[in-house]
């Protein structure tokens, strides 16, 4: 059965290959595309030699470990479980690495993404262990992903010693109340499948036209020498990622930390689970560093307890001290804070034997490596909310649609660019009018038509430099017009939430967004001082820049001199070009350069100007 999802449709456009299914215009939840597969790398894994036991992965650094997995669209996420045994998860759903669906239909059901262990050794073992083998690991339905519905599964399945695959385990989705609880299992590998390849996988079973339907997985172990009661462990973990130090934002700009720190600084709240059957004495550690020098800048906590002392099995939320606000920060240059949190347990390799006074660990087992987590804030010049992780994306369907992120600064300041992380690589090119309002219920400050940049990565943003002094204090909102009915995809980071910050217009009257949680990726660059003088703000129309787009040549055609002539990337970076005169101006060669947008700003009659070109 088929039903509307609580936060609306989905429409998959990544790929171009479905028609999209339009429902009424509004702010939704859409897809992201995932990494490429490295092709040469998975056909490198081949050769690889079988593993031995014990197999143990929970995932705590956000990745799917290629020396332990073959993954089709399986990706790991330090922000999409709810409440997970330890930091780090994995999650499946119906959309493959490239981004796309599995299926063009948009009801079509069937296998979606599958993480499959790499073939372990399990042949030699005696009769005695032969009976003790255990895989046992937590899942969970949805967490911050989509709830599957009640005809979707997530399957496991055995591969014996014929080659084929067992069914063993399945789950049905459908239950809204799982998406705060992660579940154990543990399952016997029993003697039929005890042999020199073996193999185990997760099977997503859903809807293939989208990323529906998520599965989450976390703290997956195979061992000898278990039972069915085998389900603690000695281990503590952190199960989330540090709250920011500076409130509800990820990023602030230098000119606010160093001026006006006190009204930003706040303390960092962390979470831990006790993995094991007994109680276990803890302490937490705060520290800042400067990233890119690594100076200790504070130590806010160093070795606190954690008290009461935690129980077996517990989870709890703690909290830092804050900040102090007296810090003379000696950062005259934009840098990265990072803020590392980090529990000492006792943890250490997980025992493998005890004989006598004597015990041997074993080190493919660490259980330290969950007790540490760090959380990177850039002061640059910038506001963020978001954390630079894309989840999703985000999005409305309206031509002439208007989409905007709300923030605030006390002190009066300068917007001088917009940055937006734009995850639709299909969308490159597309135009987009950015705005600038010190109000929604008035006309925008600032608007001016801008071409989506071709990028490179997932996670890379496009810098529009305003070129214009618009100055704003108190609350303002950053975003833009769209001139398609399609969704222009902007990425959705799940850190944390701030949804409410973000608004829309699709007919005609501003609506605040109720259904869609995370941290819209667009971002306002500040200053204190004016950007631009005025005469820099449009390049007079007797400058003609032609052909543009460009494919290999620009040419600058005035009938003055142009002078001081440079070329700019989209993140406001100079690049080097190679130029030359022609009768009636300038070349520009564009031959070896990356395709995108590019700014070209010249001298002309003591004025400065600029043009705006899009290389394809």
């Amino acid at each position: 059965m088929y039903r509307r999802r609580n936060w609306a449709f989905l429409c998959l456009l990544l790929a171009g290959i479905l028609p999209c299914w339009k429902a009424s215009a509004q702010f939704q939840q859409l897809p992201t595309p995932k990494k490429s597969p490295d092709h040469q790398a998975l056909s490198l894994r081949l050769l690889e030699e079988r593993l031995s036991l014990p197999f143990w992965d929970d995932f705590s650094s956000g990745a799917v470990r290629e020396d332990l997995w073959d993954s089709r669209g399986v990706l790991g996420s330090m922000t999409l479980g709810n409440n997970p045994p330890s930091i780090g998860v994995c999650y499946l759903d119906g959309v493959d690495q490239r981004g796309e669906a599995y299926a063009r239909e948009l009801l079509e059901n069937g296998e979606g993404d599958r993480l499959t262990s790499k073939p372990i050794d399990l042949s030699g073992l005696s009769t005695a262990e032969a009976a003790t083998v255990y895989l046992s690991f937590f899942w969970q339905a949805a967490g911050k992903g989509e709830m599957p519905d009640d005809n979707d599964q997530l399957e496991l399945h055995f591969l014996n010693e014929q080659g084929e695959w067992e069914l063993v385990w399945q789950v049905i989705g459908g239950d809204e109340g799982a998406t705060q609880d992660f579940t154990q299992e543990i399952l016997q590998v029993t003697e039929a499948f005890q042999h020199d390849q073996f193999r185990f996988r997760f099977l997503h079973i859903g809807r293939l036209s989208g990323p529906f339907d998520t599965w989450v997985l976390d703290y997956i172990y195979l061992n000898k020498g278990r039972s069915e009661s085998d389900l603690f462990y000695e281990d503590r973990t952190l199960t989330q990622l540090p709250s920011s130090p500076f409130g509800k934002y990820g990023a602030i700009p230098l000119f606010e930390l160093t001026q006006k720190s006190e009204e930003y600084l706040s303390p960092l709240s962390g979470q831990f689970k006790n993995l094991s059957n007994r109680f276990r004495a803890m302490e937490f550690t705060v520290q800042f560093r400067n990233l890119q020098t690594g100076a200790v800048i504070q130590n806010i906590n160093v070795n606190t307890p954690l008290s009461p002392v935690p129980q077996a099995g517990e989870r709890r939320g703690f909290t830092s001290f804050t900040l102090q606000e007296d810090i003379d920060w000696q950062e005259e240059e934009p840098f990265d804070l990072e803020a590392l949190m980090y529990l000492s347990t006792g943890d250490r390799f997980k025992v493998e034997s005890i004989s006598g006074r004597d015990t041997v660990f074993n080190t493919s087992m660490d259980y330290k490596v969950n007790d540490t987590v760090r959380y990177i804030l850039p002061v640059r010049d910038y506001l963020a909310y978001d954390n630079g992780s894309v989840d999703y994306s985000a999005g409305i369907n309206q031509r002439a649609g208007m989409l905007a992120l709300r923030y605030e600064i006390g002190t009066p300041v300068f917007i001088k660019g917009i940055s937006i992380n734009f995850t639709n690589f299909m969308q490159r090119g597309r135009s987009v009018e950015l705005m600038v309002w010190d109000s929604l219920g008035q006309e925008p400050l600032y608007k001016r038509e801008v071409l989506i940049p071709e990028l490179e990565d997932l996670g890379e943003f496009a810098y529009f430099p305003l070129g214009s002094n618009i100055q704003v204090s108190g609350t303002f909102y950053v975003g833009f017009t769209q001139f398609t009915n399609d969704f222009v995809y902007v990425g959705l980071d799940k850190s944390s939430d701030s949804g409410e910050q973000v608004f829309y217009n699709v007919s005609g009257a501003w609506q605040q967004n109720e259904t869609v949680s995370g941290n819209l990726m667009i971002r306002p660059h500040l200053s204190l001082g004016e950007v631009v003088d005025e005469e820099e703000e449009e390049p007079e129309e007797e400058v003609r820049a032609y052909p543009n787009p460009v494919v290999e040549r620009l040419y600058l055609e005035s009938g003055s001199d142009l002078d001081e002539l440079a070329v700019y990337d989209f993140q406001g970076r100079q690049v080097p070009a190679r130029i030359e005169n022609f009768e009636k101006g300038k070349i520009i060669h564009f031959e070896d350069r990356q395709k995108g947008i590019y700014l070209i700003r010249f001298r002309q009659k003591d004025k400065i100007k600029s043009v705006r070109i899009l290389v394809k």
